[in-house]
């Protein structure tokens, strides 16, 4: 049996992605079933017949690979639980990217309050982000304002205030913000208008092939927290039939570097060409690729994630033959 695994507690987002990824493995003449992580615990029988695993949220009482093993000590994991926890990590996957020579922005990771200062007075425009985190969570632009450092988050500006420990919180207008610091450049261009962010493109791999491209983007750029470009902070999906060899090489390429089977790859592109990957992100335990837009009208068949991804599910892996030696 071909399962996916998720937890109950995940079921609100995550069965609808379960539902069509079934009816598409259906449409093709297989089957893949859904499992829960507490239905896998309280049925031996029945997981002991799940040969393959296709992973969505779910919570482990420790850690993942070991206990996963227990419970499926012979199953094909299509997504390694390293390859998970390394898109869910995006400083390790960063670096990962960086020194197999996958061009990202540039980045800074540190303790230390004055190196964001300079960081930011090097690049007028930052983004600091969380290192665990997908959808844009908890991401603050940052600039300077007469030697203040200030953010936009997305509902106020604040005075952005960095400590050595503690927490986060916002006292009025101030935003302490505790280390590390996770800064990375914002991507643009600058011209007549002020900054205008890069394409912002995402390719949807499955088996080294990309299946498809979309773009985000928003109708106006009203506040710096807008240069924040994901869907959930009011950015909308439109689909690509076009990119360039660099774009579709990159893509790849960085999928072969995380080691992922099945994901997608975000990509920034200035107007003068330049491409750099933002991050990678699979279907996971940690985390879920972003399915909406399968609700622009623009949606057919062919932009169907779930069905590339059923049809991988599906395929078998190659048995070599025997072969006989000697006389």
């Amino acid at each position: 049996m071909i399962a996916c695994l998720y937890g109950r507690d995940f079921a609100p987002f995550v069965e609808p992605v379960v539902r069509d990824l079934c009816a598409a493995a259906a449409a093709v003449g297989g089957e893949v079933q859904p499992l829960t992580i507490e239905a896998a615990l309280a049925d031996p029988a029945r997981r002991a017949a799940v040969h393959r695993l296709y992973a969505l949220p779910f919570d482990a009482p420790g850690p993942v690979g070991p206990f996963i093993r227990q419970l499926f000590p012979r199953v094909e994991i299509v997504t390694s639980f390293a390859a998970q926890d390394l898109c869910w990590d995006k400083v390790a996957s960063e670096e990962r990217l960086l020194n197999r020579g996958v061009p990202v922005p540039e980045t800074l990771m540190s303790a230390e309050p004055a190196d964001v200062y300079e960081f930011v007075r090097a690049h007028e425009f930052v983004l600091l982000k969380e290192r665990y985190a997908c959808a844009g969570q908890g991401h603050v632009v940052v600039w300077l304002d007469d030697g203040q450092l200030v953010g936009d988050s997305g509902s106020h500006r604040y005075r952005v205030e960095l400590v050595s420990s503690g927490r986060r919180q916002l006292c009025d207008d101030r935003l302490i913000y505790p280390a590390p610091f996770y800064a990375q450049r914002l991507v643009g261009d600058r011209g007549a208008r002020g900054f205008t962010p890069g394409q912002l493109l995402r390719a949807y791999v499955v088996d080294n092939q990309i299946a498809f491209w979309t773009e985000r983007y928003r109708d106006h750029y009203v506040r710096p927290a807008d240069w924040i470009v994901n869907v959930s902070c009011g950015a909308k999906y439109r689909f690509v039939q076009s990119v360039s060899e660099e774009a579709k090489k990159i893509a790849l390429r960085s999928a072969e570097v995380i080691g992922l089977r099945i994901g997608v790859v975000d990509l920034i592109r200035t107007g003068r060409g330049d491409s750099y990957v933002l991050e990678v992100d699979t279907d996971g335990y940690h985390m879920l690729i972003d399915r909406q837009f399968k609700v622009i009208p623009e949606y057919r068949s062919f932009f169907d994630l779930d069905h590339y991804i059923a049809e991988a599910l599906l395929v078998e892996p190659e048995i070599p033959p025997k072969r006989l030696l000697g006389g």
